[in-house]
């Protein structure tokens, strides 16, 4: 797959995760939890326009550019992933997903855009191409921590 493949699924990742944070703002109870629902929204818009703009340059023949938004965001140097705990993580949502069932389905996608951004930012041979991946998949897994610590302190075991 080469990169501006990479960063075509990755528009459609991030405007999926996207709809999907907006979907569960209104399927949460209390403040905190529609609070981070509609951060990781932003966040999911903030990257889509990030991506997109460097997926337009890349076809105005333009080439890797950085992108100023990013460099608030450490790039990634090591991964090391903590994953929902054996048995829990869900592909598909049920008809009626609870905050739980928000949570798994979140890190879940998280999970994938982190894989999809490290991969890439290993694959990647231009330092600019590097560099965003690296800050990509830095910042999603900043939001699978976010997730994380919501679910463990809303579902921590033993129940």
């Amino acid at each position: 797959m080469k990169l501006t493949d990479v960063l075509a699924e990755a528009l459609k990742l991030e405007q999926d995760g996207k709809d999907f944070y907006i979907m569960m703002v209104d399927r949460v109870d209390d403040a905190a939890g529609k609070a981070m629902f509609e951060q990781l929204a932003e966040d999911e818009v903030d990257h889509y326009n990030y991506i997109k703009r460097q997926y337009k340059a890349l076809q105005e023949g333009e080439g890797w550019s950085a992108i100023p938004e990013m460099e608030l965001v450490d790039a990634l140097d090591a991964v090391s992933v903590v994953f929902p705990p054996e048995g829990k993580r869900v592909d598909e949502l049920p008809e009626q997903p609870d905050e739980e069932d928000a949570l798994l389905f979140g890190l879940s996608i998280e999970d994938k855009s982190f894989k999809l951004y490290h991969n890439s930012a290993e694959r990647a041979e231009d330092p600019e191409a590097k560099k965003l991946f690296t800050q990509l998949a830095g910042a999603e897994q900043r939001h699978f921590e976010l997730l994380m610590q919501r679910y463990e302190s809303r579902y921590s075991y033993p129940r």
